[in-house]
């Protein structure tokens, strides 16, 4: 398909979104299917989705950087030189561009497009899409690439547009900022404290030209060393020599990262065994101290409280004011019942003068005012540059920017019943899916990284992903398929299998994005399971034996060519 107009634009396959599973999914759309037509639409200025909006000071990798890379690509991976054990943003958005230029994927990829609404349209069996300038794109098969945490939010509190200084969300940080130049001598208010608040506040803490920092903290999170080195050409060559190894172990591990559980059980050890593995873990690098624990850490109630207790006495080491460091121990979750933020300075940041914790368990924010923040003992905290470290609408954040029609007009996501009476599959956010990869009453619409796939270690899992969704479209197109649907009995067994899963795992029990909720977002404030949380290992066996019978839970049909 080709172009019908100036306003309009045909394909048979669109893709929306170029960080790694929309760049992948182009290059294996025009390796695999070399005759259908290909485009990928970008909402911002260049590819790289998370690496290319998160540029804050200090964000980098907290996953080891030679598992956070493409394997499909053995000749780049003998080419690329990484500088840190765990990448910073620049150097991985470096590598991201690298792999468009060497792959010529630039060529179908249309920048500064952001879609507002998709139709399907069941006479020509394809999606029409409309971008927020008014242009139209239509498709036979569309890939969402749009990113587990790329939807970014702003607090719920009062008074956010009253702010007379400087502010923006860490996903939107400001083009060509220099800290050391626009921080100088001004007074930096952070509010979060999760993975990209610890990054940023650690890093903007360092500077020596701010006058002052001070962090509003609503839930504390548990956090540990990262411990990043840089890698030497002699370490480089000898991790090049060993990418099918690394691979190999990643595809082992029942999350994708390098590390696994203990396979020991807390209870089977004695005390001064459990400390010495813990002590090891603590002095390792990476996610060993959250992957690497004893087995039942994360569904034994015991177990997690002595292993939150370990932790929480190394932050008691780390500050100098034990009243700020209780403030920094979390009281409403154990460690690792959230995903765990690795830090490189965090908590000794709360040693320095000039760096304040305002604890939002005991002064809540009132508002935002004119000149600062107003917490409920009176006191106004002056403030130059209020920073939003608030996260993101997660997992289903982004598909809920967008305005969706399915099957007979069906709404995708939506809090309630819609105004037309028609049920939305995902009610109250609640996702419902079969294999992760597609809903009932979507046709032809594919999802990488959608709800109920295992997300782990990013890459790991969009490499599946993609490649599953790209056998899935070759069987499609090899039968002469116009249209592909899963059906409701696979989405009702898939769905009430990756509820299963998540039984007895103490993260379950915890608000967070991995369970759905977000009360900066309306209508999030349930838990629900959002995600896969069995095994990686037993993701892809269920999604090759889906395979091998003819792929089963989909429905197939032929006809109305365009």
């Amino acid at each position: 398909m080709g172009s019908i107009g100036a306003r309009e634009q045909n394909y048979d396959v669109l893709i929306i979104g170029a960080g790694l599973s929309g760049i992948y999914s182009l290059h294996e759309v025009r390796k695999n299917l070399p005759s259908l037509s290909v485009k990928v639409l970008e909402a911002g200025e260049g590819v790289g989705g998370t690496w290319f909006w998160n540029r804050y000071p200090g964000a980098r990798f907290d996953s080891e950087t030679i598992s956070y890379q493409f394997s499909w690509d053995k000749e780049l991976l003998q080419e690329w030189n990484w500088k840190d054990t765990f990448s910073a943003q620049p150097d991985t958005l470096e590598y991201i561009e690298r792999v468009c230029e060497k792959h010529d994927l630039y060529k179908d990829i249309q920048f500064n497009t952001r879609i507002k609404s998709a139709h399907w349209q069941d006479a020509e069996r394809t999606w029409l899409f409309v971008d927020e300038a008014g242009f139209h794109y239509r498709a036979r098969f569309f890939i969402s690439c749009l990113g587990v945490l790329s939807n970014p939010t702003l607090p719920a509190i009062p008074g956010l547009k009253d702010f007379q200084g400087q502010s923006f969300h860490t996903s939107r940080w400001p083009k060509d900022f220099d800290m050391k130049r626009d921080f100088a001598n001004k007074r930096i208010g952070v509010i979060g404290t999760g993975a990209t608040g610890i990054q940023t506040i650690t890093e903007t803490s360092k500077e020596p030209s701010i006058r002052s920092l001070t962090v509003f903290q609503r839930t504390a999170s548990w956090s540990a060393p990262l411990r990043n080195i840089k890698i030497t050409p002699e370490h480089m060559e000898k991790i090049k020599a060993e990418y099918d190894a690394t691979f190999q172990r990643c595809a082992s591990t029942p999350t994708g990262f390098l590390h696994k559980p203990d396979p020991r059980k807390s209870s089977e050890v004695s005390h001064e065994e459990r400390v010495a593995l813990w002590e090891k873990l603590y002095a390792e690098p990476g996610f060993a101290k959250w992957q690497g624990a004893f087995c039942d850490t994360y569904t034994d109630r015991e177990a997690n409280s002595l292993y939150s207790e370990f932790m929480a006495s190394k932050i008691r080491e780390r500050v100098h004011d034990p009243v700020v460091a209780d403030s920094l121990i979390p009281k409403n979750h154990g460690f690792g019942t959230r995903r765990v933020p690795l830090e490189s300075g965090y908590f000794e940041a709360f040693n320095q003068p000039n760096v304040h914790l305002v604890d939002l368990q005991k002064t809540p924010i009132e508002r935002v005012t004119p000149n600062g923040i107003l917490t409920s003992d009176g006191k106004e905290h002056e403030l130059d540059i209020l920073v939003y470290a608030t996260g993101f609408d997660a997992i289903t954040g982004a598909f809920n920017a967008i305005e969706w029609h399915g099957k007979n007009d069906r709404p995708l996501i939506a809090s309630s019943d819609s105004e037309t009476g028609k049920r939305a599959v995902w009610l109250d956010h609640r996702p419902y899916t079969y294999l992760g990869l597609m809903a009932p009453s979507f046709p032809n619409m594919f999802m990488v990284l959608g709800p109920h796939q295992p997300f782990g270690n990013i890459p790991r899992s969009i490499e599946h992903s993609v490649q599953v969704v790209n056998q899935l479209l070759q069987f499609c197109h090899n039968e002469g398929y116009t249209l592909v649907e899963a059906t409701e009995e696979a989405a009702d067994r898939w769905t009430e299998h990756v509820i299963e899963c998540s039984k007895g795992a103490l993260s379950n029990e915890i608000d967070s994005w991995m369970t759905g909720v977000n009360t900066n977002v309306p209508g999030k404030t349930v838990r629900s399971v959002a995600r896969y949380g069995g095994s990686a290992i037993e993701y892809r066996k269920r999604c090759q034996q889906t395979r091998a019978v003819g792929w089963e839970g989909f429905k197939f049909a032929r006809g109305y060519t365009l």
